[in-house]
């Protein structure tokens, strides 16, 4: 039995050498893939246009103007006197968002009245709209109280003394600069690791199929499960390569802190693999055909792993119902495992749950592509 795995596992890697499409699909997509959104996909903001219409026309107005320029978070794009002159270039797209001073806005101000800034955003973007309301917001609130403690001493020193002001002390834990590479990179990599090594599989075991070669292999001696191993073991090795990569590149690259133990990073990344390469052997015992083992992996693996596993869009702001098909997808388990080790630190008495649950998943797919081959050699 030894012997004949290993004779199916030198084949498998003579082929991928003798193939340099799979080496490449293996090696260099995956560090491609994950420059290319890892630059591309990002929840900040930095300059941002926007336009100001100042109807107030005062030092006031004026000061606030200086800070909002001074900031990395918006480019002052235009300065005008009345709305018409800006809201056809908030329709066309030239600024994100409209600052609007009302006249005599600081006059109502120092008579104690409450007068309104007002705030035209452009919501067709709504996650660029609500972290560019959240920047400006805090903004304006540090210079109000800015503003508060110079009127206070110059009417009395002791009283701007005695009345500090009262402010939140918020302490940002995991993400304390609040980067988003810290939170996309290792979703990538889940993303691409399931992507990439289920695609490996299955087109090579297509390509058997497509050559005639999987006829060869049904009258060896050789039996299904030894099939499965000596198929599986090259791309176990070839996916430690990739899983390297990924991670040199986003620690590197990217300056994604690795907090927690690089092998239990690597440990998990394994029963993450064998889950992967699993799910493209049983869609290869499904597909004989390398176009439709294609189609079968990015239905089954790139859509479920980018949407439904927490990797952009949070679980639990989802439907209770598509909540309990995210059970079924394991990079939702192996995303929780690598922010857990990239940014919290955590070890395996905290991250044992969803390392059980990929090992089951693991099981499961080789045992089900096992059966499913066993069935088809008969």
């Amino acid at each position: 039995m030894k012997k004949r795995i290993l004779t199916l596992t030198k084949k498998e890697v003579l082929h991928i050498i003798r193939d340099p499409r799979s080496l490449y699909l293996a090696l260099i997509l995956p560090v491609v893939l994950l420059i290319l959104f890892g630059f591309a996909i990002t929840f900040d903001i930095h300059h941002l246009p926007i336009g100001i219409v100042d109807q107030d026309r005062t030092p006031l107005s004026r000061d606030l103007i200086s800070s909002l320029r001074a900031s990395d978070y918006f480019s002052i794009r235009f300065i005008r006197h009345n709305y018409a002159q800006l809201e056809p270039l908030l329709e066309e797209g030239k600024v994100k968002l409209i600052l609007a001073f009302p006249p005599h806005f600081s006059r109502r101000l120092a008579q104690g009245e409450k007068p309104a800034l007002q705030l035209l955003i452009d919501g067709s973007d709504n996650n660029t709209a609500q972290v560019a309301i959240g920047y400006l917001s805090r903004l304006i609130q540090t210079f109000s109280i800015k503003k508060l403690k110079e009127n206070l001493k110059e009417k009395s020193p002791l009283a701007a003394e005695l009345i500090p002001p009262i402010l939140p002390q918020p302490r940002i834990w995991y993400n304390p600069e609040l980067k988003s590479a810290n939170f996309i990179i290792p979703g990538l990599i889940a993303v691409v690791m399931m992507v990439l090594t289920t695609l490996l599989t299955s087109l090579t075991i297509a390509r058997e199929w497509e050559t005639g070669t999987m006829e060869q292999l049904i009258i060896t001696p050789a039996k299904a499960p030894e099939i499965i191993i000596g198929k599986v073991a090259p791309y176990i090795f070839l996916g430690y390569l990739q899983i390297t990569l990924v991670i040199l590149v986003g620690t590197i690259l990217f300056s994604v802190p690795l907090k927690g133990s690089l092998i239990l990073l690597f440990f998990a990344s394994g029963i993450f693999l064998v889950c992967g390469l699993g799910i493209g052997l049983l869609v290869s015992t499904v597909s004989r055909s390398q176009q439709l083992a294609f189609m079968f992996s990015i239905i089954f693996t790139l859509l479920p792993s980018f949407l439904l596993s927490g990797f952009i869009f949070p679980v639990s702001s989802m439907p209770s119902l598509i909540q309990y098909v995210t059970w079924l997808v394991p990079a939702k388990y192996f995303l929780v495992i690598l922010r857990g080790i990239f940014l919290k630190g955590n070890g395996i008495a905290i991250l044992w749950p969803q390392l059980l649950i990929l090992a089951l998943f693991a099981l499961f797919f080789l045992l089900a592509a096992t059966k499913r081959l066993k069935l088809t050699l008969e």
